[in-house]
């Protein structure tokens, strides 16, 4: 239970945004004739582009907190 947890925590806004993500594709994908097709395609699209942008940021800041234990190591 501590690992679901422990997970949920690490990757559950990331699980979140990928299944509203998926579900706003989903849309765009059975607007057939609409106007409002690529508005959702581009929503979707920028989902995706924000789960990315959470990863970068995730491993930027871990960067910088194993830099600064090694900094304080020496």
């Amino acid at each position: 239970m501590k690992t679901l947890l422990q997970w949920f925590l690490h990757y559950g806004l990331m699980a979140a945004i990928l299944v509203w993500a998926a579900a706003v594709g989903l849309m765009a994908y059975h607007l057939a004739d609409s106007e409002w097709r690529w508005a959702f395609a581009a929503l979707s699209v920028g989902g995706l582009v924000t789960i990315g942008g959470i990863f970068w940021i995730r491993t930027y800041i871990d960067g910088l907190t194993e830099s600064s234990k090694k900094g304080s190591e020496l």
